[in-house]
């Protein structure tokens, strides 16, 4: 039997994983996107999807600089259309108004919350009411949204935009066409049918070291750094 050397079978993996790409019509973006769901990075840590730092090509501008209440658009050829209508964010100094079910095992895991659910003092809990709506699907069928891709960050004095804090909790009502994921490396997903919507609340831990009032916070959205699209409260 004929060997092929080990680089020879690297080559063709590497080969085959660059016609699926072009196949689906993936940006290397949108890739990186759907294999950070396969592997389950659901919350953020000090190398994960939402608190590694802003990866973004586009600064805030006239064109991506969007407001509460407006609904913006994040669209891939893969997985298709979705919108974000941000309406409301909140501060609090403590967690006692939300179930302890929606908030991820990594708040606990990572001390910003205590075993009886108590928010760490050093840490401000900041709530985020959204709507969620598939517009329009995409060629990759059943896959659950992920909606750590909305970031809640902030300006730095020295301009560059940072995350603010973890997004680990998830909340909203199930029904028919808007499903919360089963799969714990889903735990920030829903699955959506086209035209579904829901609303949701998101939480996240911000260190009161960090950003003490909720009009330096803003939000990056979107898995491109080409397409950010930013949300301001006004």
């Amino acid at each position: 039997m004929k060997r092929y050397p080990k680089k020879g079978y690297i080559l063709i993996v590497l080969v085959l994983l660059f016609i699926i790409g072009c196949f689906l019509g993936c940006t290397k973006e949108e890739v990186k996107g759907q294999f950070q769901k396969v592997v389950g990075d659901v919350g953020s840590g000090s190398d994960g999807f939402q608190f590694g730092g802003i990866v973004t090509d586009t600064p805030p501008n006239e064109q991506n600089r969007h407001i509460f209440g407006e609904t913006v658009f994040v669209e891939s050829e893969a997985t298709g259309v979705t919108s974000y209508t941000v309406t409301n964010m909140q501060i609090y100094d403590t967690t006692a108004p939300f179930s302890k079910n929606d908030f991820s095992e990594r708040a606990y895991e990572n001390g910003w919350l205590s075993e009886n659910g108590a928010l760490n003092p050093d840490y401000a809990f900041v709530v985020v009411e959204f709507t969620l709506k598939k517009e329009k699907n995409g060629v990759v069928l059943g896959e659950a949204e992920l909606v750590n891709m909305l970031r809640l960050v902030y300006t730095d004095a020295g301009g560059q935009i940072l995350p603010a804090g973890d997004m680990e909790y998830f909340s909203f009502s199930e029904n028919d066409k808007a499903k919360r994921s089963e799969n714990p490396n889903e735990f920030l997903g829903v699955y959506l049918d086209e035209s579904a919507s829901v609303t949701c609340q998101v939480g996240y831990f911000v260190p009161k070291n960090t950003v003490n009032d909720t009009a330096d916070l803003f939000f990056a959205l979107g898995l491109n750094p080409e397409k950010t699209q930013y949300i301001y409260s006004e």
